[in-house]
């Protein structure tokens, strides 16, 4: 048996015994394509760490981050010149017809750390949210799919809420779907429902790396998407206001 085998099977053994271990989490996103996630779990008595890392790619967020891009991402951010619009036409497009303007002209991915997302985003919002129109759909042919349709939503975010009176900010945005998929496992009684609960958050930092490091390795997908990581329950079991989240991003990136 060669070392890397020997090293993914001494991993997976680890996982399978579901062994009592206490997560060491070190995240670190560079700009360029080097994976620097560091995603660790140490047993209570000392014994030899285990880290993701290990699996040599084969772990759950590394598989959800690549299933992500190459099924969908990939599909709907780049332009392919006249057979299909990018994101950034699409925005411009929508603000031509609409007569309005997007201060950022990306696609907002929201990674939840419950993995928890609603089928509407202004079900997180507090009423500072609602969703307008789509920008035109995409249109492929895929895995004997024929004309199958992608498309983004784009919604308004009023700061203070719709009753504020203030003018509404129009960004394109939506939840990375693979987490919604990972949260909907954990709540059933499957066979690595319990273990993926025990990893969850390992789990989903790594997806939030990867996809991170993949995206922007890319020269067709790099800065067409902005990735907002964030807690979406306060200590007090409160949601977190998902339109201020987006709101502190657009202001962060239009302020340095």
């Amino acid at each position: 048996m060669n070392d890397n085998l020997r090293v993914e099977g001494r991993a997976a053994d680890m996982i399978s015994r579901n062994t009592n271990l206490v997560p060491v989490i070190s995240t670190e996103m560079n700009s360029d394509t080097s994976d620097k996630s560091v995603t660790s779990e140490r047993r209570t008595n000392e014994s030899p760490v285990f880290s993701l890392n290990d699996l040599k790619g084969l772990d759950y967020g590394t598989g959800m981050a690549y299933s992500y891009y190459y099924g969908y991402l990939r599909l709907v951010l780049p332009s392919s010149g006249t057979t299909s619009k990018g994101i950034v036409e699409k925005i411009e497009n929508f603000e031509d017809t609409h007569n309005v303007s997007f201060p950022i002209h990306k696609l907002f991915i929201l990674i939840p750390s419950s993995g928890y997302i609603p089928p509407n985003l202004k079900e997180m919002s507090d009423q500072w949210m609602e969703s307008a129109k789509e920008l035109e759909e995409e249109r492929r042919n895929r895995a004997g799919n024929i004309r199958r349709t992608y498309h983004n939503n784009v919604y308004k975010i009023y700061p203070g809420g719709r009753k504020s009176g203030a003018d509404p900010i129009y960004v394109v945005a939506e939840g990375a779907s693979p987490l919604l998929t990972f949260y909907e496992v954990q709540k059933h009684n499957h066979a690595e429902s319990a273990v993926y609960k025990q990893f969850r958050q390992e789990i989903i930092n790594t997806f939030h790396v990867k996809l991170h490091n993949v995206l922007q390795s890319e020269l067709d997908t790099k800065d067409l998407c902005e990735l907002i990581y964030y807690h979406d329950y306060k200590p007090d079991g409160t949601k977190v206001n998902v339109a201020k989240i987006i709101l502190e991003r657009i202001f962060q990136m239009t302020h340095t």
